[in-house]
This record gives C-alpha cells, sequence and structure tokens, in this order.
C-alpha cells in the first residue's frame, strides 16, 4: 500500500516544488507580447494548427487499417 500512494505522491510533490524553483542569477526582462507579422502568424499559430490536423489525419487513417 506504501508503494501505491506514498511514492507516486512523494515524486509529484518533488517535481512541483523543483519546477517552482527560478535560477538565482538569472537576470529577467520585461515579457514583451508577439508581434503579429505575417511571419509570426505562419510559426506560431499556422503552422501549429496544420502539424495537429495531420497528426490527427494520420491517426484516423491508421485506426481504419
Amino acid at each position: 500500500m506504501l508503494r501505491k500512494y506514498f511514492f507516486p505522491a512523494a515524486f509529484v510533490l518533488a517535481a512541483l516544488q523543483s519546477v517552482g524553483q527560478a535560477p538565482s542569477g538569472v537576470p529577467y526582462g520585461k515579457p514583451e507580447p508577439l508581434e503579429l507579422n505575417l511571419f509570426n502568424i505562419i510559426v506560431f499559430i499556422v503552422l501549429p494548427l496544420v502539424l495537429i490536423v495531420i497528426y490527427i489525419g494520420f491517426k484516423r487513417k491508421k485506426r481504419k487499417k
């Protein structure tokens, strides 16, 4: 029972704590919004959508076989 519940919970808590730490000595800048020029629209909006559609199409085609 200890293995089933305690160890996964301990790993999750350790992972959350390690992810939440910020590195010291790294300069922080003010985040700027994404400029909506043609290149950024294609790379950050259109290309991921095309990749998702292709992935879903391959999964459906593979499932039909």
